[in-house]
């Protein structure tokens, strides 16, 4: 008798054992991921009411709507970092801020708050600085749907309407702010031209050229020696180990803000 009931204890110790293990394993599964905890301190985008940006004449002929300037120095002291070098703004599709870091690994994998974040941030290659004859900024595409990344939106210039419409890059710096005209858009694979940051001289203008070379799509920009180019990359899907590059030409306008 003693031993009939020392056996069903057991088996009720078990089957309570199982209840919980399993009530255990369903709640960590349908709990919200861990992801989503690495994702609350990214900076949402500068959000700018329509009337509060200013229309900017270009030429005669032509206008750009941009975004008041922001305090560099106070977004520095609100995100704790100093790696903050300036915002990037085209018109329509996104307004952000750019970091530089000491190498171009670790912003793949960092906020803008420098914590770990597997969305990154946008970031300037660590070789050049906002005066650089050429400026590149990299960023992450992706295609998971609860993965929002600002550069996933420069695959609007795939579409023929969206490049011809949307020709501006507007970058604020703490030298200024500069506006370049988009050159081109291209899908690279192999060649990876635009990584060359140094070029000068009639080296520079053929480095221009075969960035624009192979296009998608490409617009009537002049550039010469002493032309200064932005260079805009981002991960590309559909090609494997591919990217887009989206170039433009450093501008003149006529009004100052």
């Amino acid at each position: 008798m003693k031993k009939s009931k020392k056996k069903t204890l057991l088996s009720i110790f078990f089957i309570l054992v199982i209840i919980i293990s399993l009530g255990t394993l369903i709640f960590e599964i349908t709990k919200a991921p861990k992801e989503n905890i690495l994702y609350e301190d990214a900076p949402e985008e500068i959000i700018v009411p329509e009337e509060e940006k200013e229309v900017v004449e270009i030429d005669d002929r032509e206008y750009v709507k941009m975004s008041p300037d922001v305090n560099l120095n106070e977004k520095r002291k609100n995100h704790n970092n100093n790696d903050i070098v300036g915002r990037l703004e085209i018109p329509d599709l996104f307004n952000i801020l750019v970091v530089k870091g000491k190498d171009n690994q670790f912003y793949l994998n960092n906020s803008i708050n420098k914590k770990e974040d597997v969305r990154g941030s946008e970031f300037m290659d660590y070789r050049v600085n906002s005066t650089s004859k050429q400026i590149n900024i990299y960023g992450h595409n992706t295609r998971d749907a609860n993965i929002k990344v600002p550069f996933l939106k420069l695959e609007s210039f795939l579409k023929k309407d969206f490049f011809d419409s949307h020709p501006y890059i507007i970058f604020q710096h703490d030298n200024g702010k500069s506006v370049y005209k988009i050159l081109s858009i291209k899908e690279i694979t192999t060649d990876y031209e635009h990584m060359e940051v140094t070029k000068t001289g009639p080296d520079f203008v053929k480095h221009v050229d075969k960035l624009k070379s192979k296009s998608i799509y490409t617009r009537e920009v002049p550039y010469d020696e002493t032309s200064e180019i932005i260079v805009l990359q981002t991960c590309s899907h559909h090609l494997e180990n591919a990217f887009y590059i989206i170039t433009a030409v450093k501008i003149e306008y006529k009004t100052e803000q």
